[in-house]
C-alpha cells in the first residue's frame, strides 16, 4: 500500500522540505503538497502540486472534498500523514478577508483546523497531524476569551497569541474527542495530534516584510535561522520518536520545540476551556463557509483536482 502525505504550505520553506523529506525516504510514497504557486522544481517524482488559498474556508472545504473523494473513489486509499505549515509574515493591521475572517488568523488558525476536521474521515488510525506554529508560547491566560477573533481587541501581539494558544488548545481538544471515541467504543483511532515550534529558519519569509525590514530580516536569519531541511529533520524525526511513548501513556497530542524534542509543563486545557475554543472555531468557520462565495472561489480546484488525481489513479 502506498503511504500517502498531504502537506499544505509545502511549496516553498519548510512545508517544502518536510515533502522533501518525506518523499526521499520512501520512492512508494505519494506527497501531495498544496499552496497558492506551483514550485519552479519539484526534485522528486513522487511528489504532485494541488492549487489552494489556505485563507479562504470555501477553498478548504471544497479542497477537502475532493481530495476525500479522489483518495477514497480512485485510488481506494487514506491519508496517511497531514503536515500544515501554511504562514505569513507581514507588519499590517487587521485584513479580513472576503469571508470576513483576519487573513493572518485564517492562515496560522482557521484553516489548519478546519482541514483537520475535514481531512479526520480519510485518515488512518495511527497518522500523525502535524501543525508548523509556536508550540512554545501558547497559554489560557493569554486569550482575550470575550473575543478570540480579535474584532475589538486586533494587534499583530494579540493575533499571534491567539493563533498559538488556540492550535495548543485544539490539538488537546482533537486528542479529547479521540479518547472520547474509544471509551465509546466507536472507533479504534490512535491518530496522535502535534503542535511544533520550528524556531528560526532561512525560509526566505522575510521577503513578505516591507522593503524596509527586508533586509534585516533576510540577514537575521541566515545568520540565525538553520536551512528549512535541517529544520523539517528535527521536526519529522521529533515526532517519530516522541509520539509512540505518549502514546503508551494515552497522550494522544504533543507540543515539540525546534529539535524535535517534547515541550515540557505545557498548560492542560480544561474540558470548559477546551469546548469554549472549539464552539467558537467551528461557529466561526461554519458560518465563512455560508458566505456566499465568489465565482473564483467556487471552481478554481475542483476540476484541476479530479483531473490530476484521474492521472494517477
Amino acid at each position: 500500500m502506498v503511504m500517502r502525505a498531504l502537506v499544505v504550505g509545502g511549496t516553498s520553506g519548510i512545508g517544502f522540505a518536510m515533502a522533501c523529506r518525506v518523499a526521499a525516504e520512501a520512492s512508494s510514497a505519494a506527497v501531495t503538497i498544496a499552496g497558492r504557486t506551483k514550485p519552479q522544481n519539484i526534485p522528486y517524482s513522487n511528489i504532485d502540486f494541488r492549487p489552494l488559498d489556505a485563507s479562504l474556508m470555501c477553498q478548504i472545504n471544497q479542497f477537502a472534498d475532493a481530495y476525500r473523494s479522489d483518495i477514497l473513489q480512485l485510488l481506494n486509499q487514506k491519508l496517511d500523514l497531514l503536515i500544515m505549515t501554511q504562514g505569513v509574515m507581514t507588519t499590517a493591521g487587521r485584513t479580513e478577508t472576503p469571508e470576513g475572517v483576519d487573513r493572518k488568523m485564517a492562515i496560522h488558525y482557521y484553516g489548519k483546523q478546519l482541514l483537520i476536521r475535514e481531512l479526520l474521515p480519510v485518515m488512518q488510525d495511527h497518522d500523525k497531524i502535524i501543525i508548523v506554529f509556536d508550540a512554545w508560547l501558547g497559554s489560557p491566560d493569554k486569550l482575550h476569551w470575550d473575543d478570540l477573533d480579535l474584532k475589538s481587541r486586533y494587534s499583530l501581539g494579540n493575533a499571534a497569541a491567539h493563533c498559538q494558544s488556540m492550535n495548543d488548545a485544539m490539538v488537546q481538544w482533537f486528542a479529547a474527542q479521540q479518547r472520547q471515541q474509544q471509551a465509546d467504543g466507536v472507533s479504534g483511532a490512535r491518530r496522535h495530534f502535534v503542535h511544533a515550534y520550528p524556531g528560526g529558519v532561512s525560509s526566505g519569509l522575510w521577503r513578505e516584510l516591507p522593503w524596509y525590514l527586508r533586509a534585516v530580516g533576510r540577514v537575521s536569519m541566515g545568520l540565525l535561522g538553520v536551512s528549512p531541511a535541517t529544520c523539517a529533520n528535527y521536526l519529522l524525526e521529533g515526532v517519530a520518536e516522541n509520539a509512540p511513548p505518549r502514546e503508551k501513556e494515552e497522550l494522544y497530542w504533543s507540543n515539540i520545540d525546534s529539535k524535535g524534542r517534547i515541550i515540557m509543563k505545557k498548560a492542560i486545557w480544561n474540558d470548559e476551556q477546551l469546548k469554549k475554543i472549539a464552539d467558537h472555531t467551528w461557529g466561526l468557520i461554519d458560518a465563512a463557509s455560508a458566505v456566499r462565495p465568489s465565482s473564483k472561489c467556487v471552481n478554481l480546484l475542483v476540476e484541476e483536482m479530479h483531473a490530476a488525481f484521474a492521472s494517477i489513479a
